[in-house]
Parts: C-alpha cells; structure tokens; sequence
C-alpha cells in the first residue's frame, strides 16, 4: 500500500537581522566608533539629567515619569494593554532617575516646581544615560584577544543587561501570594528585630500599589475630561470644573493667555499645570497608610523607613553601582519632609527578594530565610503538580544510590508513560557572584543551572540504561517504581525561585567555557512563578509536558533573547515546531511574545476581563486531544505529544483538508489491496515521531488493528534513524469521532 505523506513548513512569521557577508569588520568598527561617542558624552549626558533635577522639583520628576512612562492604559475590549504616554522609558530608566536624584545633596535639593521643558530634556536625554555604560562595557571587551575570555564577557554582560532591564519575575497577584508564603515563618523574629512582621511590611507595600493607581487613574480620568473638550474656553472652565479646589476662576487663567491661544496650547498649559499635583499623588505618611491597612502608624512609619532612603544618601556611591547595583532596588521609597514618596511601589515587589535578603541579615536571619526558601520551593512543587495532574505518582525527596553514591532527586513525577524528574533550587542569583573572577563566576554558574541538571540527567541515564537490560540501572529504577520498558519520553526540568533564564538559554557559551560537559544537554531552568503560569495557560496535561520536553530543544537549537513567558507565547503560536528556523542564524529573539499572556494576568490583576490564550491548534488536532485526554488509554500522553510535535497551524489545516480528500479515495478504492489508505507526517528531526492518519471504511473494520500495525513498521523500516511511529486509525463512515484506534510503535535502544 502507498502512503502519501506531508512534512511541516514554516509559516511562523520573522525577521531576519544581520551583517552583510564581507562588511563584518565595517559593521564593527561602526559599533566601536559609536561607543566611543557615547561613552565620550556620558559626562555631558549625565549632567544634563542631573541639572534638571537640580533645577525642578526632582520628585515631582519622577513622579511624571513613573506615571507617564509606567502607567499602563486601559483598552476597554483588550483588557489592559502596554500603551504609555512616554515609549522608551522604562522601570530600569526611572529607577535610575530616582538614585541620580539621591545622588544630590539635600541642601541642592530645589524648590521651585518642575517645567514641561525639564521632562522633555530628561525623556531625551534619560535612555542615552542608561545605554552609555553599556558602550563603555563594548569598549572594554574590544582589547580582549581571548576566545574564553570574551565568552565569559558575554555572558557576564547577558546577566548584567537582564538584571538591569528585567523586573516582572512574576504577576502582581502571584508574586505577592509567594512572597507571603515565604517569608511569613520570619515574621515573629522581624517583630522583634525591627517593630513589624515581614507580612505587614509586604501588606502596606500591597496597599500602596493599589492606592497610588486609584490616584493615577483619577488624576488621569479627571485630566480626559478636561482635554476632550474643543475649544480654550472650554478647556478653561472643565479645569475649574474637574478640579474645585483650585484658586481662582477660568475667566482668571483666559485673561492671562492670548487672544489667539489654541485649543491644543490651552491643552498643554493645563495638562502641564495639573501635573504638578503628580508629587502629591506618591505622597503618604502613616497616618494615611494606617486607613488603608489598618496598623498602627508607628509600625507603618518603621516599616518604610527599613526601605528607603532620604536626599544625599548615594552623594558618595560610585555612578556605576547605580547600573550594577542600584541602591533604591534596596529602599525603594524615599523619606523626605516627614513622609513618604513612592513613586514605583511596584519597585518593591520587583526587587523584595532581594529586599527581604537584606532584612533577613540584618535581623540575622540569613540561615533560617535560606532553609525556607529551599523547604518552600520543594513543597509547593509537590502541591501544584499534585493538583494539576492527581492521577501522576510523586515521589518527593526520592532517594537512590548509585554504587556507593547516594542521591536524592527532589520531585518525580510519572504519569501514562512519561517521567518527569524536577530539581528544586531555591538559591539567589546575585549580580556581585557573576563579576567576579572566572574561578567564582563558575562555581555561581554550577550551582544554580549546570549541577542541578547533571542530577537530572543522572537519573535519565539509569532510565535509558534499564531499558537496555542493565541490571544495576533495572535495581535503581525498581526502587524509585519505574518500570522501564513502561517508559516512552523522560522530561528534565530545574524549577528556582529567582530568574535563572539568561544562564540556562546560554547554553553553548557555558559548553564553550567548559563549564558543563561537551554532550551535557542543559535542563530548562524555569522560574516558580513562571511555572504556575504554565500550568494555568496549558490547561491540557498532554500540552503541558508537551511544552517543558520540548523547552529543552528551544534553547539548545538557539541563543534566545527573550523571558520563559516570551518561550510560552511563542509555543502558543507555533507548538515550538520551527525547526526550519535554525538554518537561519544563532540568535533568536522572541521578546515580546508573551503580549497576549501579559494583558491576561495584568487585566485578570486589575480584575478586568481580557480573553485567556489557547494553543494554537486546528480543530482536528484539538478533537483528537481531547479523545486522546478523556480515554487516557496507555500510551495517551506519548501519542499526544508527537502529535503535537507534527505540524504548526497552517500545517493542520492542510492536513484536514488532505484526509477529507483521501476519505473519498478510500471510499472509491478501498476493494483494491493496493489502495492509499494513509496520510503521513515525516518529522523534521530523527528524535519525533512519524506521525500517520489511517483511513478504513466499515466493510475492513476486522482488519484495522493488523493493518496499522504493519504500517508503522513499515515506516520505521523505511526511515531508519527514527524510533516512533504513531497512527491514528478513523473510519471513514464515523467521520464524526477524531480517531478510533491507535498504535505506538517504539524501538528501544540497543544495549552496549
């Protein structure tokens, strides 16, 4: 019998960047020339930020900023979405501004409010401060001969540009859920130490975020009611009328412009004015923050003060440690004039691991915070896998040994014919550990990603192992209850509480330096909070294992620009089958991926509604899922996921439209022995499944099993190099069910 058979094409839209062949050195020397100009002007650059803030109100400032450049926008059908009055500014940018204003004495510190000229020269200005060590640190590495050397650099100067840029290591709602469950076991010794529980602190902090956005949102809604109106008389007297306390009357403010002022003029003169309420907005004392959380004011008033800073503070810090390490994402708030100013509370949740780090040694709690982390990290692993798959077996904290060798995997998870083995590292990942020598940036490197993933593959490798008869390997994995030959995929996965992505996605420079081993393939290092989202986007268990098998291929086929929700919304669109993109270059950037996701939990925070993304998957595909997760038949996960590894969208509808026009061939045909009764997909790598759609009419329905049988070997014979064939069998006069039979072929591994 003949097979037709169809192989996915990309249809994944990109850009490709790069340099012309030949005009690498040209591109080069432009970068460098570039660096140096930037470098060159950092000076200037730098006191043209800090005369601005000398001049005018420095936290009206960055009040402005925060609100203007981090406030995001409601999209009434969208939910919220990433649309702000000032693009090219970011967190990283108004931290910056806020130690730049700390920077200066309080004696410097003026009174006079803040112009619209002052927030235009630092918007144009503030971005070029922040890029300009960056083109200091280019100039730096342009000396170095040292293929090593320059390895290192590189990913020294990743973890730098992603500890700078980089702020969300979770949704608002998830990370103040974990941080409670955290550092709640410290609040009795905080208490003691510092007048205030570690949970009061995060409570306050919860209460101003919420507060300074009903404030932002009035001042915002109250300004739109001002500007919609047409004409400068208008706008005039909406300004009276929006905000009542203010002195005077619009015939006041008419008489004072010209006869010929515009609508748009009177707009910016009045959005300019209003705006210099911006500072009271991040205004609170205790008193205030007292009625919102209902704790004492003297608690509340010892709780910001452990985490800010006053004017003149960082007068002697060093300008790069405002880039390396910034003080404020310690003290986030700034005490001045008997209360307090915050600008960013968000700052606090971004930062407060390393805030409450701070605390914790302070209070001389550093040992107890690391046990919990580390005894936090392992059982809520066992909790969400538990709910999420209740019919998998755990096994936490598993033990086996290993010739004289005891080892403990932290959490083992088997389900149909899948094991899962999951590493829990609950360390931190500090900037001063990835600066300094080589010998001690490689001890940071393996403890954190390459140790926890040579475990795992230990444990994978006894797994292969027994399955080739292996009689210690077949001991090892009878004690752990793995029947190896019920085996089909093993899934390796590290799971931290701090962001390790930078580090696990630079695979092939840490092979370069010789920090892991030469065939060693890396485990995906995939941040807690990131990990919870997953489960709750990929609601299929079969999508779910489906995604963290294959994240370990994502980044050993690329070097990846992008976050583990940017991965996820790339797997949302594609189901990660873009191996045509890997002749295309080593760099992949998939920033910006994870927009849908990103409106879904921001408006789900706000306690909006914004639509949850999905798969993205044909209706035959999603059918035969459904199926396959309903009668969780042996073997349903391992068919399932190669059936996702088979085809991207565009892929699956042609395939539909394929098997309804070989429905109709079988029909005609079927009485001929010859006749085409099957419809393939040859995977694009040895490691997939040959994936094949068996059609049968009723009249043949006592030969279907045999048939399919004979089928996949078939195939397996006729591409060696592939182990895996999968088949779904559907009848061609019950087209209303997905499948109704279905067999997996699988060539174990020869033994050694």
């Amino acid at each position: 019998m003949k097979q037709p058979s169809t192989e996915p094409k990309q249809k994944f839209g990109y850009s490709r960047i790069g340099v012309e062949e030949g005009k690498q050195q040209e591109f080069r020397t432009a970068i460098l020339e570039a660096a140096k100009a930037e470098v060159d002007a950092f000076p200037e650059t730098l006191s043209k930020v800090t005369e601005q803030l000398k001049a005018g109100d420095p936290i009206g400032i960055i009040a402005t900023f925060a609100s203007y450049g981090l406030h995001t926008i409601v999209d009434s059908e969208r939910g919220l979405d990433d649309k702000r009055a000032f693009k090219d500014i970011e967190q990283h940018h108004v931290e910056l501004l806020q130690a730049l204003a700390l920077s200066i004495p309080e004696a410097e510190w003026p009174h006079a409010p803040f112009t619209p000229d002052q927030i235009q020269k630092v918007a144009d200005t503030l971005p070029d401060v922040a890029m300009s060590f960056l083109h200091e640190r280019i100039l730096a590495a342009d000396g170095v001969e040292d293929n090593e050397q320059l390895t290192l650099l590189s990913l020294q100067e990743r973890v730098r540009l992603h500890t700078q840029a980089v702020r969300n290591w979770g949704y608002f709602s998830e990370v103040v859920r974990i941080s409670n469950d955290i550092y709640s076991t410290l609040d009795d010794k905080f208490r003691d130490h510092f007048g205030f529980k570690a949970t009061e602190l995060i409570q306050i902090m919860k209460a101003i975020v919420a507060e300074l956005e009903r404030r932002t949102n009035d001042h915002w809604q109250t300004l739109a009611k001002v500007v919609t109106e047409r004409t400068p008389t208008d706008i005039a007297k909406a300004y009276y009328r929006e905000v009542p306390d203010l002195q005077g009357n619009a015939e006041d403010i008419l008489n004072a412009l010209p006869d010929n002022i515009t609508a748009e003029g009177m707009m910016s003169i009045v959005m300019a004015h209003f705006d210099l309420r911006l500072r009271s907005n991040v205004r609170f004392d205790a008193a205030e923050v007292s009625a919102l959380v209902d704790l004492d004011d003297d608690l509340i008033e010892k709780a910001l003060s452990a985490i800010a800073l006053s004017p003149g503070s960082l007068v002697d810090t060093p300008t790069e440690h405002l880039f390396l390490g910034n003080p404020v994402w310690d003290a986030p708030v700034i005490k001045f004039d008997d209360a307090f100013f915050v600008a960013m509370p968000q700052m606090f949740f971004s930062h407060i691991q390393r805030i409450m780090e701070r605390l914790a040694d302070e209070a001389g709690l550093k040992q107890k915070l690391e046990s919990r982390r580390a005894e936090y990290l392992e059982s809520e692993l066992h909790r969400i896998f538990a709910n999420r798959v209740p019919k998998a077996q755990l096994i936490q904290a598993a033990s086996w040994k290993l010739g004289d060798q005891q080892f403990e995997t932290d959490l083992l998870v088997m389900v149909d014919r899948t094991v899962l083995i999951v590493e829990a590292k609950s360390n931190r990942l500090t900037a001063s550990g990835l600066r300094g020598a080589p010998d001690r940036v490689k001890r940071h490197v393996n403890d954190l990603v390459v140790y926890p993933s040579i475990q795992s593959a230990r444990l994978e490798e006894i797994i292969q192992k027994a399955q080739t008869g292996d009689q210690e390997a077949q001991a090892i994995a009878e004690t752990l209850g793995i029947v190896p030959n019920d085996v089909d995929q093993v899934i390796r996965v590290s799971v931290t509480l701090d962001d390790f992505s930078v580090l696990s996605s630079a695979e092939d420079d840490l092979r370069e330096l010789g920090w892991m081993p030469p065939h060693h393939q890396l485990a995906p290092t995939i941040l807690l909070s990131d990990l919870v989202c997953i489960f709750d986007i990929l609601e299929s268990d079969i999508a779910l294992l489906h995604y963290l098998s294959e994240r370990k291929y994502l980044q050993k086929s690329f070097a990846l620009l992008g976050d583990e929700l940017d991965f996820l919304g790339l797997y949302l669109e594609t189901g990660f089958n873009i191996a045509g993109l890997r002749d295309e270059g080593d760099l992949f950037s998939v920033s910006g991926m994870s927009g849908a996701i990103d409106r879904y939990y921001n408006s789900k925070d706000a306690g909006m509604e914004a639509p949850k993304p999905k798969v993205n998957l044909s209706r035959l595909y999603s059918e035969i899922l459904e199926k396959l997760a309903n009668s969780q038949t042996p073997g349903w996960i391992t068919a399932g996921m190669h059936l996702l590894s088979s085809a991207d969208f565009d892929e699956q509808k042609k395939i539909k439209v394929k098997l309804s026009k070989l429905r109709g061939k079988v029909r005609k045909n079927y009485k001929n022995p010859n006749h085409i009764n099957s419809l393939f997909v040859k995977p694009p790598e040895s490691r997939k499944a040959i994936v094949a759609f068996f059609l049968f009419p009723e009249e043949l329905r006592h030969t279907h099993k045999s048939t399919m049988e004979k089928l996949a070997l078939q195939m397996l014979n006729d591409y060696p190099g592939i182990h895996t064939a999968v088949i779904f069998g559907r009848s061609i006069d019950v087209w209303k069910l997905p499948y109704e039979a279905l067999a997996i072929i699988r060539q174990l591994p020869d033994a050694d």
